[in-house]
């Protein structure tokens, strides 16, 4: 059984039948169409018969108090879908809006509504007119084209804006990826700004505070075939020469400082939470160029549970474990730095 401060669809239906003139055109077909879930969307490329609405305009001469007359259930045809017949005040050739003279009018009221074909002829342009009508007031309107998951067509040209356009990407990343339309924005703009990527981070993860560090000191190897070699491979003192497997550069690598947090977020942004590799995705994503970055995460030391053999909490070394120092009692925080797999995988490659 549904809750009771729910309504069910059978209410929902029953309130369009019977009051459907309390409800705006717009509202009415969007409830339709969204709960119904037709075969083919109105104002599109069909079939009519997958529909589920048609439309005609009132024939009455009265003045309409809305844009909405009544709303019907047309008997059911073998195993198709249900649909209803809206009709309107607005955009018909008959009734009191109709830019013809009022004679014409007048003639559809003497029609035996049994035999109308007539009528029902009309209609077939006022089915199509009026469909056109509401597609060009949802085209706009993200809001009200959006589909779940993100399986309109706006959606999609928005994914390809942010980088996952082909819809084989969007499943693989760890990313919520209708979630990432949100920054559509940052993304179109070129270069990407440090700024932008901190603004990202901290409304992604709900206000956690984030900074980038820029040009980092990191050790990068040297290719073997870059090596100075005597007699082999020659270099020039002072522009190109060094000396040993690496060198220390600052030109490949950033570092996200996450914090003050608490320990519960702290926990969600190791290498073994979620929120790390999610967080990994992000910026893979949003960092086009080929740079390195490593995670400096900083927890509030009020926060830190002591560490105890035998403690129901769990630690890891190197993560989530410090030795208790008197000069650093008052530090309010305390940080880890962590690497990326991969670029931990580069440093300890063999050269």
């Amino acid at each position: 059984m549904a809750a009771q401060d729910r309504p069910t669809s059978g209410s929902l239906e029953e309130r369009l039948l019977e009051e459907g003139n309390q409800f705006s055109f717009f509202q009415v077909v969007r409830l339709l169409e969204r709960y119904y879930r037709p075969q083919a969307r109105l104002g599109h490329q069909g079939p009519a018969s997958g529909e589920v609405v048609r439309f005609r305009p009132d024939n009455a001469m009265a003045f309409p108090s809305s844009d909405v007359v009544r709303v019907e259930r047309l008997a059911p045809t073998g195993d198709a879908p249900a649909r209803f017949r809206v009709t309107t005040s607005f955009l018909g050739l008959y009734g009191t809006t109709s830019p013809l003279p009022s004679f014409y009018t007048e003639e559809t009221l003497r029609w035996d509504p049994e035999e109308d074909t007539a009528r029902a002829f009309v209609d077939l342009f006022h089915h199509r007119l009026l469909s056109l009508f509401y597609r060009s007031w949802t085209k706009y309107r993200y809001h009200v084209q959006f589909e779940d998951e993100g399986k309109d067509d706006f959606s999609g040209r928005m994914f390809g804006l942010i980088g996952l356009g082909t819809r084989g990407l969007v499943g693989l990343t760890r990313l919520p990826s209708v979630r990432m339309i949100r920054y559509a924005g940052l993304f179109v703009q070129r270069p990407h700004s440090a700024s932008a990527l901190e603004g990202m981070i901290t409304d992604f993860f709900d206000g956690v505070p984030a900074r980038v560090e820029q040009c980092i000191a990191r050790w990068v190897m040297i290719q073997p075939e870059q090596r100075i070699r005597l007699g082999r491979v020659n270099c020039r003192l002072s522009v190109d020469a060094s000396l040993g497997e690496k060198v220390l550069g600052r030109t490949k690598t950033f570092r996200i400082v996450l914090g003050p947090m608490g320990y519960d977020s702290f926990k969600s942004f190791l290498p073994i939470g979620e929120s790390f590799r999610r967080l990994d995705a992000m910026v893979s994503l949003f960092v086009a160029d080929r740079l390195d970055f490593d995670v400096e995460l900083q927890v509030r030391r009020a926060e830190i549970p002591r560490l105890q053999i035998s403690g129901s909490g769990m630690a890891w070394l190197g993560w989530s474990t410090w030795l208790y120092s008197a000069e650093a009692d008052g530090i309010g925080e305390r940080s880890v730095v962590l690497e990326r797999p991969a670029a931990r995988a580069k440093a300890m490659a063999p050269g």
